[in-house]
């Protein structure tokens, strides 16, 4: 009986079974399309956030957060320019895990437009077919600004961030100006090449050390030329990016990036002093020369309060430094005005503090960042814009990029005419002291902003 049974289920056919009709089978076929094209959007969507400059601290959230409002059942993990998708099918029990790599960038006007979209998505009033097209469309758009812009941006970022940053006259800003044109060009040409891409940095970096230490004669000091000439480099803002993570329980990407811009730190300062010391070789005065005169030594005992040139022209250098770095993110003009007024109101926070205040080192370091990322989660909360942008710009100003470059000169630099000599540890705790600073100015600013989060909208902002 039993076998009998058994031989007859294996001449079962479908039959049998109840018919599956043409309005289900439309249905199903309708559903397994929209759950596909949520699926695309997502992954899409996390090119479009790691490309554009989105908070790595805040990435897996927003995708959560669209993931739960779009019904799709996925989980995420990111590490440094890689993310790691994982859509869930609870219904066969089966998972289809995704690889998104991308390298992150800066364009602030595609990611507000992302921004814009996430908002659109998260109450309802797209369909997932029209959030598709909206990404496609910001994705294809053509640069606001051509490349060939490139030399003159970090000319003029260099020149003011030599006379802001690093105690320069006017002469090491316009030296460091033309080393920033040579080095735009420099990136442009080494970028065809392959093989050459991992040492492009340390290559510049030998010949502006070499340079600057060459015109030691003309009177030119070495330190504003050989840090402002390559300032769009320093890893400061990657350093304190690597802390916010690390403050968010963001264990992996964090310490990736602050190993990163440590080795980076050391990358760059090794470059310098190798063409220092080639130079150095040649003419052994040359070092002890810079490290002894007057001018250099004032510029390296420079800071906002103490300059060699009159502090009038920080009215000028200020706004033009800020103005170079809304291009250097592309912004559009339009969110200049916006950006520019929230830098400037950290740079005056931080040199009303150092100069008239006598603040803590502490507090110096938290204060600034605070009203950075206050008067940015202010803006965003009341105009319902993304004011990333601005809060990045003004990070910008306060990052510690060149205490890591002088911390890598004092670690290798050999001679005690060195201006850096024996000073590299102090310099690296001092990069992390102030990378903390400005990770706790920002936490606290976003948490008296937005004491409960958002509500509807993933938060795009540090």
């Amino acid at each position: 009986m039993s076998r009998k049974s058994s031989i007859d289920s294996m001449f079962t056919t479908a039959s049998q079974f109840e018919p599956i009709t043409l309005e289900d089978r439309i249905r199903i076929t309708f559903e397994i399309a929209n759950i596909l094209q949520k699926q695309e959007f997502l992954r899409k969507l996390v090119k479009c956030l790691m490309l554009y400059g989105a908070p790595a601290h805040r990435l897996e959230y927003i995708l959560r957060e669209v993931s739960r409002t779009l019904g799709v059942d996925a989980e995420y993990v990111y590490i440094p320019n890689v993310m790691f998708l994982t859509f869930f099918d609870q219904s066969t029990h089966t998972t289809e895990t995704h690889f998104i790599r991308s390298p992150q960038l800066f364009d602030m006007h595609k990611l507000g437009e992302i921004y814009r979209l996430e908002k659109l998505v998260s109450h309802g009033e797209v369909s997932v077919d029209e959030a598709l097209e909206f990404i496609d469309k910001v994705t294809n758009c053509p640069p606001f600004y051509p490349i060939w812009l490139n030399p003159f941006i970090y000319a003029i970022a260099s020149f003011c961030g030599c006379i802001m940053f690093f105690g320069g006259q006017f002469k090491e800003g316009g030296l460091s100006a033309a080393f920033a044109i040579f080095f735009a060009f420099y990136e442009l040409y080494t970028g065809k090449f392959v093989s050459f891409q991992p040492i492009w940095e340390i290559t510049i970096c030998v010949l502006i050390g070499f340079v600057s230490r060459a015109v030691w004669k003309f009177g030119f000091c070495f330190t504003p030329v050989a840090f402002a000439s390559f300032i769009v480099l320093l890893p400061g803002y990657t350093m304190s990016l690597s802390i916010i993570e690390l403050v968010s329980r963001q264990l992996v990407s964090g310490v990736v990036r602050m190993v990163y811009a440590i080795i980076y730190s050391f990358l760059l300062g090794y470059g310098v002093e190798m063409g220092s010391e080639l130079f150095g070789a040649i003419r052994p005065e040359s070092i002890s020369a810079q490290g002894q005169a007057d001018a250099c030594k004032k510029a390296l005992q420079t800071n906002t309060c103490v300059t060699t040139i009159p502090q009038l022209y920080y009215l000028l250098t200020v706004p033009v430094f800020a103005i170079t770095y809304c291009v250097y993110l592309r912004a559009r003009p339009r969110r200049w005005p916006t950006m520019v007024f929230v830098a400037v109101s950290g740079f005056v926070t931080n040199y009303l503090l150092s100069c008239h205040a006598n603040t803590p080192t502490q507090a110096l370091q938290v204060v600034p960042a605070f009203a950075v990322g206050f008067l940015g989660n202010l803006i965003s909360k009341f105009t319902g814009q993304m004011s990333l942008d601005a809060v990045i710009l003004g990070i910008f100003y306060l990052v510690p990029g060149s205490l890591g470059l002088k911390s890598a000169l004092g670690f290798f630099g050999g001679g005690d005419s060195s201006e850096f000599t024996n000073q590299g540890a102090g310099f690296a705790l001092s990069m992390i002291e102030t990378s903390i600073g400005i990770t706790i100015g920002l936490f606290i600013a976003t948490l008296i902003v937005y004491p409960k989060g958002t509500q509807h909208t993933p938060m795009m902002s540090f």
